[in-house]
């Protein structure tokens, strides 16, 4: 078994599992934005209906006519903020990125238990961590970014501290029996 590149390989799956969460603690993030923003939208033509039948039934009461002009503009400022910033395809782009990383973190154990169970040779073992890693440059580079709240997030449920990285403990949690005896 070559441990040089096992210890590498093990390394990057490690990031993987990390990128990999943080992109689901992302879209849990714009999940939460999208429920307030359709609430908002709720609450607030809710509202300037309240106001527009208010007006109807006491026209001289002036009050109901301002508040609904400004319940009116407070909705279309909310309106446009909403075609700038596309909550929902940014979330769609987070679970898109997170599938494909799920789907390389299987592809990288999958080569940590070859590795262990001695049935690659050194080439096929360096040429398919180079494939891999091609993939995962791939995913990374059309992958949408994420804030460093998301990132805490994903540190905090993988019951880490502020490492940047998976240190050996933080990894030999991350993998299944057969391949924690390994390291």
């Amino acid at each position: 078994m070559d441990k040089n590149n096992f210890e590498l390989i093990l390394s990057k799956y490690g990031n993987i599992v990390y990128t990999h969460k943080t992109h689901e603690k992302a879209i849990e993030r714009k999940t939460k934005y999208l429920l307030w923003i359709k609430w908002g939208n709720i609450l607030l033509v809710g509202a300037i209906l309240l106001m527009l039948i208010l007006q109807l039934l006491f026209p001289e009461k002036k009050i109901f006519l301002y508040s609904g002009i400004g319940l009116t503009i407070l909705e279309f400022i909310f309106v446009l903020i909403q075609l700038n910033f596309d909550f929902e395809k940014e979330m769609r782009e987070h679970r898109i990125t997170a599938n494909k990383l799920w789907l390389m973190r299987e592809k990288y154990l999958n080569l940590l238990t070859d590795i262990k169970n001695n049935s690659l040779s050194n080439e096929k073992i360096i040429e398919v961590r180079n494939k891999l890693d091609e993939e995962v440059a791939n995913i990374y580079e059309n992958a949408p970014q994420t804030s460093l709240k998301d990132y805490q997030e994903a540190e905090k449920a993988l019951n880490s501290n502020e490492k940047p990285r998976a240190d050996d403990e933080e990894l030999k949690k991350f993998l299944p029996n057969h391949l924690k005896a390994q390291k």
